[in-house]
């Protein structure tokens, strides 16, 4: 998962760079059935109800680009809506960047985009703003990414769970995970490095990825072993990766590593609010929603 970039020194001159357990639901509403027989194959254990594998893909030696890349693939739905939202921006960027700020790509920008300035007029995270009442700053960031290759990567992977994770936890619920972790993250910014300017969505992925670690707590005793152990390697492998690359500056020390904590703490607690429990009637299903409100 790439990390969201703090852009305050992207320049012209190269300078360093800076519902609680509703049923899950198919497309925009379309209610999700059983536990997906058309993924499983001989050998493996069928899946609970309501829950949607993280790792199988379609059958055969070589699955398709689908499969790997964006598996559940479906056109109307958030993830395919908020994805398109992303793509737009950065070349709404690109065309203001070019005609108010005299560039759409400057040398500053290792991401393949343009400067800071037109990013802090086109909605970016800044302390100072915020302070003066444009509050929708805490949201516009999700919108926005720091050129070509900082989308790219966040499409990839927003894609790559974000289509079973909204299926798995309901289309309600998924929307409300991934804003509330992407203004999550953009508050814990504002405390942490309130005077970088920073966009980028993967407040709101990281937030997905806590989410997920609270949905595994939720359900751990109803998920196939393998299934369950293979999932929390993954999650945690991405987080601590992401972690340690943010912790070195990723080669070009822009990155905001306050707004990946805050994203995976906020979703994390609200994923025991807001992902679904796969038996309803868990006794600890009470505490578990407790935890997140």
């Amino acid at each position: 998962m790439p990390n969201i970039h703090g852009i305050s020194s992207f320049n012209d001159q190269g300078g360093d760079d800076g519902g609680a357990g509703g049923q899950p639901q198919g497309g925009w509403g379309g209610q999700q059935q059983g536990g997906y027989s058309d993924l499983e194959q001989p050998g493996l254990q069928v899946l609970p109800a309501g829950h949607v594998s993280l790792l199988r893909v379609g059958g055969g030696a070589f699955p398709e680009l689908c499969d790997l890349f964006c598996p559940r693939f479906r056109w109307l739905c958030f993830t395919t809506f908020i994805s398109f939202v992303q793509i737009v921006m950065l070349i709404v960027c690109l065309i203001v960047g070019q005609i108010m700020f005299g560039a759409a790509f400057v040398k500053g920008n290792e991401m393949g985009g343009p400067s800071s300035e037109t990013f802090l007029y086109m909605g970016a995270k800044y302390l100072p703003n915020i302070q003066d009442g444009q509050v929708w700053r805490f949201v516009t960031p999700i919108f926005l990414h720091g050129g070509i290759l900082h989308l790219a990567g966040n499409l990839f992977f927003q894609c790559r769970v974000g289509f079973i994770f909204e299926l798995r936890w309901g289309l309600s619920n998924f929307i409300a995970t991934y804003f509330l972790a992407g203004i999550g993250a953009t508050f814990f910014s504002c405390l942490m490095s309130p005077k970088t300017i920073s966009v980028g969505a993967s407040g709101s992925l990281f937030g997905l990825m806590g989410a997920d670690l609270a949905y595994l707590i939720m359900n751990w005793r109803y998920l196939p072993n393998q299934e369950k152990f293979q999932e929390l390697c993954i999650v945690l492998c991405i987080v601590l990766i992401n972690f340690l690359f943010g912790t070195t500056g990723g080669g070009d020390g822009n990155i905001d590593n306050s707004a990946h904590f805050g994203g995976l703490v906020f979703g994390f607690l609200i994923g025991f609010a807001l992902t679904n429990l796969l038996q309803p009637e868990d006794p600890n299903g009470k505490y578990y929603r407790l935890a997140g409100w």
